[in-house]
């Protein structure tokens, strides 16, 4: 597998991705406009196609974790996890010391990622997804020491 930034050609199976693994999916467009912008990340992991992705921000000091999502083929097999570490060591490696994310407070699985990584819950966003109200639990994470 190879973790590496996304390129325009990678946004049709961002897109895939992306249309089965959110109760509200973006559109195609919002990945477009991430490319472009100079603060925001999108990588993806190959093998040899693309099975994943992660899209954060990298600005004024800290990493913001919009979204991760694998392929419903390719879940549980930690590739989460290791583009999360990608994305918090590309943080430290610019001087952020800070990561923080939303997540619906029914994610579990994602939680508990997120969990493993250090992060930890901070608030609650009531009412936060407009699709239909659930809530968000905002969670950060020191980076200033490494995780075992």
């Amino acid at each position: 597998m190879i973790v590496e930034p996304a390129t325009a050609a990678d946004l049709d199976a961002i897109d895939e991705i992306e249309q089965h693994s959110f109760k509200a999916p973006w559109p195609r467009s919002v990945f477009e406009g991430e490319l472009a912008r100079d603060f925001a990340r999108i990588d993806v992991v190959r093998d040899p196609h693309v099975i994943a992705f992660n899209n954060y921000w990298l600005v004024a000091g800290e990493l913001h974790i919009l979204a991760i999502a694998t392929h419903p083929d390719r879940r549980r097999s930690g590739i989460g996890g290791r583009l999360l570490a990608h994305a918090m060591e590309a943080a430290r490696a610019v001087g952020a010391t800070l990561a923080t994310l939303e997540v619906r407070k029914g994610n579990l699985p994602a939680i508990a990622l997120y969990e493993r990584a250090g992060f930890v819950t901070v608030h609650t966003r009531q009412r936060y997804y407009q699709d239909d109200g659930e809530d968000a639990l905002v969670m950060l994470c020191e980076l200033t020491a490494r995780r075992s």
